[in-house]
Parts: C-alpha cells; structure tokens; sequence
C-alpha cells in the first residue's frame, strides 16, 4: 500500500506579499494616468469652452457695430461700457450697451443688454484687468479721452483676454488673449 504524502497547496507568505506588492503598484500607475488624462481632457474642454465664447462674442460685437448708426451720448462712454445706436426694422432707434464687471475675485463678464430684450451674457472668465474697448476716429487714429471726440469716433475695437480651470488641480487653462480687429460703424457718416 502507498502512502500518499499530503502535498501542501497555496502559496507561502512571501509569494502573497510580492503579489500584493506588485497589483499596488500597477494599480497606481493606473490610477496616476486615469488622473493625467482627466485633468487634460479637463483642461481641453475648458479651452474649447474659452475659444466658442470668443468667437461667438467677437461675432455679435462685430455685427452690432457694423449696424450701429452710432454712439449713444446720453450714455457713459469708457473702456468698459460703450452703448451703440442700432436701428430696427420699424426705423425707430434701440439700443445695444456692452459693460465688463469685475467681481471680487477678479473675474470679469462682459454682458449685452438690448433696449428691447432680455441682458446676455457673452464672456465669462475674463482675467483682472484684461478687457478694453478702443475707439478710433476714420483715419485709425486711436482716441484716449472718448467723451471728448464722440463724433468722430468711427471704429471700433475689442480686446479681452480669458482663463478658466482651477490651478490646485491642474485643470486651469492658459490665458487666451483675444483681439478684434477694427470694425467699422457702417452706418455711420465717415464725415463729422
């Protein structure tokens, strides 16, 4: 008769910790490009974000000023608030004005508020100090002090710059800078 010797199946202690050890390590270099991928993809749709607001503010500038017969005078006319002058299909005269406003924390909006309509809000995210409106006059000449030559402003300017994303979790983006270029208040005599 054989005796069969009980053969001892499983794996010893050693073997256990090695394994354990490498399934950690794996699982973290998984984990840290899970992580990786996400805050760019992040930062990608952030980016996108910035740049659809953009052009979709640079194209409704564009065109209210282009239809602009000029500026309103009764409004107050600064780097931060112009109100064009747009007629409307009955001929009467409405009004368009774009303000930027800073909040505390530095963040900017430019906002557009029609005479006739509800305010929009075109532009989040803009950085401290990163929006001006520049006026010229026919010849290109840029004007500083724009009470003072409201007839002969005849162009238009707008310049911005944005960021978005949060910087402790490496999702914030770079800062977009953004300029138009002149556009030209068509419906506007070229002469004062």
């Amino acid at each position: 008769m054989t005796r069969h010797k009980s053969s001892s199946q499983g794996f010893t202690l050693v073997e256990l910790l090695v394994g354990a050890t490498l399934s950690a390590a794996v699982m973290a270099a998984v984990l840290s490009s899970y992580i990786y991928l996400g805050r760019g993809l992040n930062r990608l749709v952030n980016q996108q974000t910035l740049e659809t607001e953009s052009r979709r503010t640079l194209d409704t500038f564009s065109k209210d000023v282009q239809l602009a017969t000029g500026i309103d005078t009764s409004a107050t006319l600064s780097a931060s608030t112009v109100r064009l002058i747009i007629p409307s299909a009955t001929g009467a005269a409405t009004t368009v004005t774009y303000t930027f406003t800073n909040d505390a924390g530095g963040n900017g909006t430019l906002v557009r508020t029609p005479s006739v309509g509800n305010a929009q809000t075109l532009l989040r995210n803009i950085v401290n100090n990163g929006f001006t409106l520049r006026y010229y006059d026919a010849s290109g000449y840029e004007y500083t002090s724009y009470t003072d030559y409201l007839p002969g402003i005849k162009q238009l300017a707008l310049e911005f710059s944005t960021q978005t994303g949060v910087a402790a979790n490496g999702t914030r983006t770079l800062v977009q800078k953004v300029a138009s270029s002149r556009v030209l208040l068509r419906n506007r005599s070229l002469l004062p």
